[in-house]
């Protein structure tokens, strides 16, 4: 006998291959490490990218507001902030205008205007999660902490946080997202103040934005959102 599979299985690969389908169609695959205009234009401009990251943040809805009704402890989703929260394409439109390559100094440069817009659908998603008993969100991203206090500005001017949000940046090169993520699941070092917490899904744009537990499954608490721009393939 067949083993039945689970019930938002079939909800899921289809995700996946939708998703598949339009990064392939977009050209997005061009072989070289530096971004394709292609790439930028896409998520820049294109009605499927939007829809992608909407329909993604519409199903984490749907899991978060299930979770947080089973719960009456403190609860958190844990998200990346760029590229899941902020879209920075308005930085890599402006370096490609000016055949430029990405570098921490103009990154900077960037973070401290505060000019990224939200992602598409997570600002719908952030306000509806706000209506909803105990819960916080944990911001935690690659970005460096010197960077702290124009993150927060960028993100208070895109109605994306609140006064019990939890920021956590890299204090350096050496505090990996996964040592953070630790320190989450744990409620230890910097989440000590802060109690324990129970974490109802993981948003991120990047495999490494996630804990390596089998427990967490995609579509149910892990929600990734799309960026051909750059990563690691």
């Amino acid at each position: 006998m067949s083993k039945r599979l689970p019930k938002n299985f079939k909800i899921v690969m289809k995700s996946i291959s939708i998703l598949s389908l339009i990064l392939i169609n977009a050209g997005i695959l061009t072989g070289n490490s530096a971004p394709s205009e292609t790439a930028v234009r896409w998520v820049s401009k294109s009605k499927e990218y939007q829809a992608v990251c909407q329909q993604t943040y519409l199903s984490a809805w749907e899991k978060v507001k299930e979770g947080a009704k089973k719960t009456s402890s403190p609860w958190a989703v844990v998200m990346d902030i760029d590229e899941t929260l902020l879209n920075n394409s308005q930085y890599q439109i402006e370096l490609n205008a000016k055949n430029a390559s990405h570098s921490q100094e103009a990154w900077e440069i960037w973070v401290n205007r505060t000019e990224a817009k939200p992602v598409p659908g997570a600002k719908e998603f952030i306000l509806k999660m706000r209506g909803l008993p105990n819960g916080r969100i944990i911001f935690l991203s690659n970005r460096f902490a010197r960077n702290a206090e124009a993150t927060r500005r960028n993100l208070k001017k895109s109605g994306l946080t609140a006064k019990n949000d939890v920021l956590l940046l890299r204090k350096n090169r050496e505090d990996t997202k996964t040592k953070r993520q630790r320190e989450v699941t744990s409620g230890t070092d910097r989440m000590a103040p802060h109690g324990k917490i129970r974490i109802l899904a993981w948003f991120g744009d990047a495999a490494h934005d996630f804990p390596d537990d089998p427990k967490l499954k995609w579509g149910s608490q892990k929600f990734m959102l799309p960026n051909p721009v750059y990563g690691n393939w």
